[in-house]
């Protein structure tokens, strides 16, 4: 034994054998951490080695999930296969909105009511191009914008689509203006950030583009906000032109006036009736 430390009521004693297991132990620790170091880059090089094979069997795999995903989807939810062509149609029949149809079954409310939007060909003089969409808050409308919208976007991207048939022509761009919010960080009103996305959207949309647009003008002067969503729609229409397939959906009964020398505007409402003293959106 070899005397280590003497105190007031211990005395301590160590051995050959318990100083070869001390620097041992202390030692453990970097030898382990030497070889994991090499066990990673033996893998590391193993890897690098079939990257290539790797990589076309992790797309593969990724091409696989998509497509499985998505007949799961469609068998599921009764979704069916798009047409999409080269013309400008826009028929959507029985199409239904894929997040709140969902919401609505979990929940246990009532089904979701699915609606037709035939925004008509480019050839027709009379097809209805432009969609005016009218109704009290909370009866769809802006469920209806969005869920063209994302039926549009589903379609192309080559996905089945919830509607009972869509026959939609390639769209170019897709342009929404839905919702209000300001940008306090940029010193922007929501007026002015409304203003600002709309000055886009007629600047940049054309013949094949799809646009929704929700209340146009609500952020200003009822007057002021007339005027412009009066000014929208007949900009959109473009007398000499076919015209971006729109859903315009408003508040201002008074643009309803607007078919009457607007051939391509159509005027739409959502539908409401009163029973036993409570409002009822037939949708």
């Amino acid at each position: 034994f070899i005397h280590r430390q003497t105190l007031a009521n211990v005395m301590r004693f160590a051995t050959v054998e318990l100083s070869e297991l001390e620097e041992k132990i202390s030692s453990a620790a970097d030898i382990a951490l030497v070889v994991e170091l090499q066990v990673f880059a033996d893998l590391t090089a193993a890897v690098i080695g079939e990257a290539e094979e790797i990589s076309r069997s992790s797309t593969a795999l990724a091409d696989l999930d998509v497509a499985a995903a998505n007949a799961q989807l469609s068998v599921e939810r009764t979704y069916c296969r798009p047409v999409v062509d080269e013309s400008f149609a826009f028929h959507i029949s029985g199409g239904r909105h894929p997040i709140v149809e969902e919401a609505l079954k979990i929940s246990g409310a009532s089904a979701f009511v699915a609606n037709d939007c035939n925004l008509g060909a480019k050839t027709d003089k009379g097809d209805g191009r432009l969609w005016l969409i009218t109704g009290p808050n909370m009866a769809g409308k802006s469920t209806f914008l969005r869920q063209n919208a994302l039926i549009a976007i589903m379609a192309q991207a080559g996905f089945y689509v919830p509607a009972a048939s869509a026959h939609i022509g390639v769209i170019d761009k897709l342009f929404s203006r839905v919702g209000a919010a300001d940008d306090l960080a940029r010193g922007r009103s929501t007026f002015m950030v409304e203003m600002n996305e709309t000055a886009n959207i007629l600047n940049n949309a054309t013949d094949r583009s799809l646009i929704i647009l929700d209340e146009i003008g609500r952020g200003t002067s009822t007057y002021d906000g007339l005027s412009i969503a009066w000014a929208v729609v007949e900009h959109l229409h473009r007398a000499a032109e076919a015209g971006p397939r729109t859903l315009f959906a408003t508040h201002y009964q008074e643009l309803t006036q607007l078919d009457k020398h607007l051939p391509r505007l159509k005027n739409y409402s959502v539908a409401v009736k009163e029973w036993n003293d409570e409002i009822v959106f037939v949708r």
